[in-house]
């Protein structure tokens, strides 16, 4: 980073916490992470997925992993049996692939008994307003 840019990032990050308007903490928000873009774009490599950015409508629930399903043949995938507390009774549980990557790119997996959030996620376009009930 040059000076310049390393200068307006500690400023930006001390508005950032001070920042009590919303729409002002959005926009002093994205200033950041264009600076951050700006300096990806000087790597010789392409960036990594921002989980941390998100652009799209979303909804993060917590859930837990239920068991570890180990694979019955040799050519298929150990899966993880996820429930999600807040869903209805006979749609709790999931099962994925148990292969998620950690923050270096790496494969890592999942244990049993742990606490995880499951972000399910749309694009913008794919959305609808929705409309709230006023209170009775």
């Amino acid at each position: 980073m040059t000076p310049e840019e390393r200068e307006r990032m500690n400023l930006l990050c001390l508005r950032i916490q001070e920042e009590k308007d919303y729409e002002k903490f959005a926009s002093l928000l994205r200033e950041l992470i264009e600076l951050i873009e700006r300096k990806e774009r000087r790597f010789d490599q392409p960036p990594a997925q921002r989980p941390w950015y998100r652009n799209k409508p979303c909804r993060t629930v917590p859930a837990i992993v239920n068991r570890v399903v180990k694979p019955v043949h040799p050519n298929q995938s150990e899966k993880v049996e996820i429930s999600i507390s807040t869903a209805d009774e006979l749609f709790r549980e999931i099962r994925i692939e148990n292969t998620l990557t950690d923050v270096d790119g790496k494969p890592v997996a999942l244990k049993h008994g742990v606490r995880v959030d499951v972000t399910f996620e749309a694009e913008a376009n794919d959305t609808i307003k929705k409309t709230t009930k006023p209170a009775v």
